[in-house]
């Protein structure tokens, strides 16, 4: 079974946090979570079966890597602040703008039947 993880945020420097996963409105659902939703629907249509997350470890693709983790999803603001030692360039996947603010999930399907399935 395939592990993903979504990294909303990542720590850069002691105390610094980059990124950003919700909205002033309280009642509408964070960006991770609206994204998380439709991939576990297009994993599940697709009969792909894998897991997915929302990380909590603040952009250590290292420990998500140790804790089993196949594919780790950065928005592009948190890609450009994450540490990168350690992981092969098929264990990640930059989301688009689109991708990220509207759940849009139809390329990530494709990237991971290209690179991850056998």
């Amino acid at each position: 079974m395939m592990k993903i993880a979504i990294v909303p945020y990542v720590t850069n420097g002691r105390v610094s946090q980059v990124g950003h996963d919700g909205y002033l409105n309280v009642f509408k659902k964070s960006r991770s979570t609206v994204l998380k939703e439709n991939l576990e629907s297009a994993l599940k249509e697709a009969q792909i079966p894998a897991e997915v997350i929302v990380d909590v470890d603040h952009g250590d693709l290292q420990a998500l890597k140790r804790k089993g983790v196949n594919l780790m999803l950065l928005p592009s603001d948190v890609a450009i602040y994450v540490d990168y030692s350690g992981i092969l360039s098929n264990e990640y996947y930059k989301l688009s703008e689109n991708e990220y603010e509207k759940g849009e999930v139809t390329h990530i399907i494709e990237y991971i039947k290209a690179y991850h399935l056998d």
